[in-house]
């Protein structure tokens, strides 16, 4: 229940359908903040890649969404690696919608779609900064298990 509107927002999570596609890249360029001068062509990329993960095929990769009063209000991506770890690469829910369980509800679907597949860990590596996200991780049980470095060339 938000207690700011005093609502309470139902979604239900369903595999993506060609609707969504707007909604889709619209979000997946909200997802990440982006860094590069080079926004223009960062944006044309981030719009292919949201069309062709909407549309892709492979048993190894899960994308669901989240719909609220038949209007896309989040999604969830993940992957099975060759070790049989899950990976959840990109969560993201509408601004408006946070806060109502819809993360949860994502996160709990691609979880179990994992387990089905027999996986026994699933992992997320947060962008450096996103403390929200990182508490929204723990509230759900997991746990920072190391850091990653990178340099970038």
């Amino acid at each position: 229940m938000n207690r700011k509107r005093g609502i309470r927002m139902t979604a239900i999570i369903r595999k993506p359908k060609e609707k969504d596609l707007m909604h889709f890249t619209r979000y997946t360029i909200e997802f990440p903040q982006a860094s590069s001068p080079k926004v223009n062509e960062w944006v044309r990329e981030r719009k292919f890649w949201a069309a062709d993960r909407l549309f892709d095929d492979d048993d190894t990769k899960k994308l669901l969404m989240a719909e609220s009063g038949s209007k896309m209000v989040g999604y969830i991506y993940g992957m099975i690696n060759e070790q049989k770890t899950g990976e959840i690469r990109e969560i993201y829910v509408d601004e408006f919608y946070r806060g109502e369980g819809i993360g949860k509800c994502l996160s709990q679907a691609l979880t179990q779609w994992m387990n089905e597949e027999g996986t026994s860990v699933v992992e997320l590596s947060p962008p450096v900064g996103s403390v929200k996200l990182e508490r929204f991780m723990t509230s759900l049980g997991f746990k920072l298990v190391g850091k990653v470095y990178q340099k970038y060339l």
